[in-house]
């Protein structure tokens, strides 16, 4: 468990808060950039790490992220009007540049005061299908986390956020949390792999009843596709789906740090084959983004203030047969009257919970949706910010302790004036992967992922 003080720490995210000042040291996903479709249209207000900003795309594509409120009298930029190249503020029409710059000033008019004053602006980029920014210090910009899918064109790749009432460590512990996996989501593994399951002295049928989900069989991009490594050909090897074959929900974790932040494997029996493991091996890019243990994309959860977050799917599109593009599978099953895509709906409510099911037998946690109606459910449950003192951790959370000691490592090293953790230098973030296999019981799960370069957790203080 925490301390006080450490919980508090993890949880404040703003300006002037130790965590707020180390997260400001990385690239930031902080909007879609299907919020800002094509030149001039509306702009958008975004709230980040306890602060609130203004996008826009200019006339000729450029984004801008620049602070909310116009520095003249502080009226609020997302009123504003995006027109030949600047945004103009509504109030005394101040308009500025991508930059910052003041292009015009009609309540002062030639005048040299806008060569001396600007409004706040931050670097942006796009990649992946959101615009990232940079928070912290001029100067101090670490190497951008350009992933594998990164640069996939936009009909390639699709996004969804979820915004969560919940502080954003609630979010992100689940996010790294294998053993819940094959407890809480025992509803959705029921439809990708129907079949009996125990929790404890639970007895679960495992027939469908989650039934808005993809049926059995189809590529699920959430992260259930589950791999068997039948052999070697050529150094590669040949790998065919085998659903999750595992009744074991207690799996030894194994942690190494990388460059990063770290990555871990959750070792777990096979049901009726003492030869072979079941790995599931997640990475976690400090301090937003998680590639969970079979999936193609990553999961990001990124604080939108200390007392709301969101959580992001950023996931290459999967296609059928045919080679089509399967689209809106990351909302599938989620009832359009709790959440939906639009900027409007991204606010998560929960839904109802259909404790006669459960009672019956034929759903396990009573929640539609998938796994991220269940997993909200169950962090939403946990307050507006978990006190951690209250907490009682098993050998099973392991890699939520070293997700915690990472960034509270970081705090201090920030507080030292040193850069943090696991900015990367050097490392090929393209090669980033996780994995997810069942394996003869004497293979490496780091041979899973040669391009994480991990190292051992033991090597560091």
């Amino acid at each position: 468990m925490l301390t006080a003080e450490e919980n508090e720490t993890l949880c404040r995210v703003g300006p002037d808060t130790p965590m707020g000042k180390v997260l400001r040291r990385y690239w930031t996903p902080a909007f879609q950039l299907k919020d800002l479709p094509e030149p001039d249209c509306p702009p958008i207000r975004v709230t980040v790490l306890g602060e609130s900003f203004v996008a826009f795309r200019d006339t000729e594509g450029r984004l801008g992220f620049l602070d909310e409120l116009c520095c003249h009298r502080g009226a609020s930029l997302a009123l504003g009007r995006v027109e030949d190249c600047g945004i103009r503020c509504l109030y005394h029409g101040w308009k500025y540049a991508v930059d910052g710059t003041i292009l015009e000033m009609p309540n002062f008019p030639n005048s040299t005061f806008k060569d001396r004053v600007k409004q706040p602006s931050y670097p942006v980029r796009e990649s992946g299908g959101l615009g990232w920014v940079y928070l912290g210090p001029p100067g101090t910009e670490p190497p951008f986390p350009r992933f594998a899918w990164s640069d996939l064109p936009p009909d390639e790749i699709e996004v969804s956020e979820m915004i969560l009432d919940c502080n954003w460590m609630q979010v992100q512990e689940g996010s790294i949390d294998s053993s819940h996996v094959g407890i809480l989501h025992l509803d959705t593994l029921a439809v990708s792999d129907p079949g009996p399951r125990t929790v404890g002295s639970f007895k679960f049928a495992g027939e469908p009843w989650d039934l808005g989900l993809a049926p059995p069989g189809e590529r699920d991009p959430r992260g259930f596709g589950v791999e068997r490594l039948e052999g070697k050909d050529g150094g590669r090897a040949r790998r065919r789906g085998v659903g999750w074959p595992s009744n074991d929900n207690g799996p030894r974790i194994e942690v190494e740090y990388t460059p990063f932040g770290f990555h871990y494997a959750a070792i777990r029996d096979v049901d009726g084959d003492p030869g072979k493991k079941y790995i599931r091996v997640t990475a976690f890019v400090v301090p937003y983004t998680a590639f969970i243990a079979g999936s193609t994309g990553a999961i990001m959860v990124v604080p939108r203030d200390d007392e709301t977050c969101s959580s992001i799917i950023v996931s290459p599109v999967p296609r059928d047969a045919e080679g089509r593009p399967m689209r809106g599978l990351l909302g599938r099953g989620i009832d359009p009257s709790v959440w939906g895509p639009e900027p409007e709906r991204r606010r998560l409510r929960i839904p109802p919970q259909d404790r006669e099911a459960m009672a019956a037998g034929r759903s396990f946690a009573g929640f539609r949706g998938g796994n991220r109606i269940q997993d909200a459910a169950v962090q939403m449950s946990e307050g507006k910010i978990y006190d951690r003192r209250k907490e009682h951790l098993v050998p099973a959370d392991l890699a939520i302790i070293r997700l915690r000691r990472l960034l509270l490592d970081s705090v201090k090293l920030v507080e030292e004036g040193k850069p943090p953790l696991g900015l990367g230098e050097g490392f090929d973030f393209t090669r980033l992967s996780a994995a997810s296999a069942v394996v003869d019981a004497g293979t490496r799960w780091q041979d899973l992922v040669p391009g994480n370069q991990g190292r051992p957790a033991e090597a560091r203080s």
